[in-house]
């Protein structure tokens, strides 16, 4: 029997697009797969589109269906139990914006744009719970709790040198964050807080290794960016084959956050952030602001 998942891993949509691609290699149709091996038209589909995870047993008679060559079944074969593993967020679910978490960890690089307040994975945790508190001042405790946990957890994972993530990609500075310099002069949480954001902030800057690179946009430059009013957001690059770099329009809340493919939306923005990038001092340029000017 298929099993259901909580929310398809990056994991699982490669998997989903590599039997698509083997399917119509061997120039089948869904409806032809799905009379082939007695199940109806959506099983399939559903496979494919990362909804649901076959079992071994079938693959194998899709693999078979499909001529696969006997040296490939063993890789395809690892592939699915990647697939049928829960994301490493998935202790935080009933927190968690699963699908841009899931692409998040993923990536191989990511480039980020924050004009309002500083992108999740460089906030302290003093930074992220005051932000929360202006968000929803009322939420349960022990729900914060578990939002907090979560992104200490998505800093370490991604760019802290965890498992996966950024910080392990081929790239000197797997995250490129450009921040408006108003970002940085906005008060969250008090003196103290932003304070110790900012050291936060130089410590990535000064270390050379860090696989963190951030670019501080002077005020009053009509960089494109600012013209278009595109709020937060990022690009987030793959080495998966099949995967798609994506491009995260960020919402005050997670049902106005945006994710999308589209080759041409991806370009454009990215084009933007290379003109953009062209107007902030390089990087490793300190901070305008220091811990100081908060004291």
């Amino acid at each position: 029997m298929s099993q259901p998942r909580s929310g398809p891993t990056v994991a699982l949509r490669c998997f989903g697009a590599d039997l698509r691609r083997r399917r119509e290699a061997a120039g089948m149709t869904l409806q032809g797969v799905a009379e082939t091996i007695k199940k109806d038209r959506a099983t399939p589909a559903r496979w494919e589109n990362a909804e649901t995870v076959p079992n071994p047993r079938m693959v194998a008679v899709l693999l078979d269906l499909y001529s696969t060559p006997a040296a490939e079944r063993t890789e395809v074969l690892r592939a699915l139990e990647e697939a049928k593993k829960p994301g490493w967020w998935h202790p935080w679910r009933e927190v968690a914006e699963v699908g841009v978490i899931d692409l998040e960890s993923a990536a191989t690089g990511i480039r980020s744009y924050a004009p309002g307040v500083l992108p999740d994975l460089l906030q302290t945790t003093e930074y992220a719970e005051a932000l929360m508190s202006l968000r929803n001042p009322y939420e349960d405790p022990a729900v914060r709790r578990l939002r907090l946990e979560l992104l200490e957890a998505r800093k370490a994972h991604t760019i802290e040198g965890g498992p996966g993530g950024v910080a392990n990609s081929e790239n000197r500075a797997g995250l490129w964050v450009l921040l408006e310099q108003a970002t940085l002069r906005r008060r969250v949480g008090g003196p103290g807080v932003m304070a110790r954001q900012l050291d936060y902030l130089e410590a990535h800057i000064a270390d050379v290794g860090s696989s963190v690179a951030i670019q501080v946009i002077p005020p009053g430059v009509p960089h494109p960016l600012a013209i278009s009013l595109c709020g937060h957001l990022e690009i987030l690059r793959f080495k998966e084959f099949g995967m798609g770099e994506r491009l995260i329009q960020i919402g005050l809340h997670p049902a106005m956050t945006l994710i999308t493919d589209d080759s041409d939306a991806v370009e454009n923005y990215r084009m933007a952030m290379d003109v953009t990038s062209g107007y902030a001092p390089p990087r490793f340029t300190p901070l305008p602001l220091t811990s100081k000017d908060f004291g």
